[in-house]
């Protein structure tokens, strides 16, 4: 067998993908829901998230402990996360022991019990993870920085959750949030490796049962909150700085030239922010970018931790190198060195049936289709020095930056910076 790609979709509206890599001897196989903390009311924030610890607790016939052993005593692992559009429950295995990761996760998402002391016990679970991410600056700037900037909208909500949403979930809304949610049409079935697409089908088929219904998404395109700053007073050694813009989606072609542009800033240590603000100045430990691609729009975020007094240059430096690059294009030599990285990059991370997993499933639900390998080395080498400045011109904008900051600076002191510049 050759390394190809397969999909049905079945009579409930289930999509199932594969992708069979001949070459392993294992499988990683994901049921993706799409739906997240951005589906979320105000008062149900977080949980998405909660929901997918639940499912871990108890069966009809499994305990919490049963679970976990299930596939570990095999070898194998399963897990979970909750993103801000998708929830993802996902085993990887030998091939052969595919049926036996199937049967798991067809029972925890058809059979769990969600009983009242599982909830109870959960919740406080969940609060504890809530107040360790509050404990740690550095994460807890991510969560301040997208509130910031989507400030109006779902988008903005922490996917775990407050303490107080959390606190007041109960079992009826969990069952209303999977009623509403957890249909055929809003679910994927993924899988990557030596797998055989007609059995997987058969055993989605046998094991799972989500009602067809006709799933809708009534949204509008969430309104960022335009330019703002805000320094939020933690008492810590380091200032955690997050600056950033609302970028583009995941449909839009403008993402290549997006991540060319994430490359040069942030690829490694010969990066160009790694560079600057590390290596010459001296001003931070951490420091890089990051781009997040939505259904319908994104973002794009610098991050790093400095001492309350390098806060102010070091994000001058940073502002200067988001300047350089909307108006200076690349050399030759330097948009090839950008081209072979991004390809060398992504090449390697699809040697993890994880990750091919993870890639053919995004694209289901965020395009509806397949895109193979070559066809996306092809986008990258198609990517213009030009184009690279044309979306830094239109992501890169003053008008629309948010920063956020959590540590001993202070408001007066980010108000001196001449955020006009950029």
């Amino acid at each position: 067998m050759k390394d190809r790609f397969s999909k049905t979709t079945l009579r409930n509206g289930v999509r199932v993908i594969s992708e069979n890599i001949p070459s392993v001897r294992s499988v990683t196989v994901g049921i993706w829901v799409h739906a997240g903390s951005r589906d979320e009311t105000p008062d149900e924030n977080g949980i998405s998230h909660f929901i997918e610890h639940m499912f871990f607790k108890r069966t009809k016939t499994r305990t919490a402990l049963q679970i976990a052993q299930s596939l570990e005593t095999l070898g194998g692992s399963i897990n979970a996360f909750t993103s801000r559009e998708h929830t993802c429950f996902y085993a990887r295995v030998l091939h052969k022991h595919l049926p036996q990761a199937m049967d798991v996760l067809g029972d925890i998402l058809n059979n769990s019990l969600f009983t009242p002391g599982d909830l109870k016990k959960e919740k406080q679970v969940i609060m504890e993870e809530i107040k360790d991410v509050m404990d740690t600056p550095n994460d807890f700037i991510h969560d301040l920085f997208t509130a910031q900037m989507w400030k109006t909208s779902a988008l903005g909500q922490p996917i775990m959750g407050t303490l107080k949403t959390v606190e007041e979930m109960n079992r009826r809304m969990v069952l209303d949030y999977i009623k509403r949610n957890y249909l055929g049409q809003n679910i994927v079935v993924a899988a990557a490796g030596y797998v055989s697409h007609q059995k997987l089908v058969e055993m989605v088929r046998k094991l799972f049962a989500w009602p067809r219904n006709n799933f809708s998404r009534i949204e509008g395109q969430p309104e960022h909150n335009g330019f703002s700053i805000k320094a939020y007073r933690h008492k810590s050694q380091q200032t955690q700085v997050c600056l950033g813009f609302p970028s583009i989606s995941f449909v839009e072609e403008d993402r290549y030239p997006l991540m060319a542009a994430n490359t040069v800033l942030s690829g490694g240590m010969s990066s160009r922010l790694f560079q600057t603000v590390r290596e010459k100045a001296g001003f931070c430990y951490h420091i890089y970018s990051y781009q997040e691609f939505f259904r319908d729009t994104g973002i794009f975020c610098v991050y790093f931790g400095s001492d309350s007094k390098h806060t102010v240059p070091a994000t001058n430096l940073v502002l200067k190198e988001l300047k350089k690059i909307k108006k200076q294009k690349l050399t030759r030599t330097e948009l090839n060195q950008i081209k072979e990285q991004l390809k060398g990059s992504l090449m390697l991370s699809q040697e993890s049936t994880y990750n091919r997993m993870n890639r053919i499933a995004r694209q289901e639900l965020m395009l509806g289709q397949y895109i193979d390998l070559d066809e996306t080395i092809r986008c990258i080498d198609r990517i213009t020095a030009t184009q690279i400045c044309d979306v830094a011109n239109r992501i890169f904008d003053n008008r629309y930056l948010t920063c956020s900051t959590l540590g001993p600076i202070k408001q007066k002191e980010l108000e001196t910076i001449n955020w006009s510049k950029l």
